[in-house]
């Protein structure tokens, strides 16, 4: 039964790289290097002051590598996976001093106990099997480590991704979305302890998103995220330390 499952899972597991590899690959030639709120998550490390100079870091779901360039930049260890082997080959190329492999979120191939801190953006809502990949940052991760990650708000991006979709197909890419509840709970279940940081996502990139909204996007510039609820927070942006 287990040999079964692991096959299904290796499976799943090639699919979802043809995927990635055909999104990324037409991203790119499209010019779109980054994905992410770059601006914001980079903001969101710097204002928690967490990461210390001898830390070993990875990011799992780190695209092209951008984040990585920048982290290592700032003399941090940090190395980078991603699913899509055209991301990181790209990433390779363009930023040649850095260190990125081709892993999936699900099956990380670190030993036990490797670094004192995870990152990751706009990853954890496109994992199907959530749970496989919070027990695999729970391993990797040494006593006490911090998993540091941003996912989209389930309250806001369900209507969001619906209006600009004109559809519901965005739930294929975005199986796993999550309220800050249910990230809290799953995460306590996996025995991680966990705290919320509310951050302001308006900039150039969210505004060029938002466009196609009309003056919908006018109304979000004079919004300050950083008082609202959590349930009205565009992004959840989490610290989850290991128990």
């Amino acid at each position: 039964m287990r040999q079964k499952s692991e096959k299904m899972m290796e499976e799943s597991l090639i699919k979802q790289q043809e995927l990635y590899d055909e999104t990324w690959r037409k991203g790119l030639e499209a010019g779109i290097e980054n994905r992410g709120n770059l601006q914001t998550n980079l903001e969101f490390l710097a204002e928690i002051k967490l990461l210390k100079a001898n830390d070993k870091i990875l990011e799992i779901g780190c695209g092209t590598g951008r984040v990585v360039f920048e982290l290592n930049r700032q003399r941090y260890d940090v190395i980078g996976t991603d699913i899509s082997r055209e991301a990181i080959a790209y990433g390779l190329k363009k930023y040649n001093d850095i260190k990125l492999q081709v892993q999936p979120a699900e099956k990380l191939e670190f030993t036990n106990e490797t670094f004192d801190i995870v990152l990751s953006f706009d990853l954890f809502e496109h994992i199907a099997e959530v749970d496989k990949h919070i027990s695999e940052v729970y391993r990797v991760l040494r006593p006490n480590g911090l998993y540091l990650f941003q996912t989209p708000n389930k309250y806001f991006n369900a209507v969001f991704a619906t209006l600009s979709n004109k559809s519901l197909k965005w739930r294929r890419a975005h199986p796993s979305l999550h309220s800050a509840k249910q990230l809290r709970q799953r995460l306590s279940r996996h025995h991680f302890e966990v705290r919320f940081i509310k951050m302001n996502p308006i900039n150039d990139f969210t505004i060029k998103k938002l466009q196609k909204f009309g003056p919908v996007s006018y109304i979000f510039k004079h919004i300050n995220f950083r008082c609202l609820p959590m349930f009205l927070q565009t992004n959840l942006y989490v610290i989850a330390r290991k128990l």
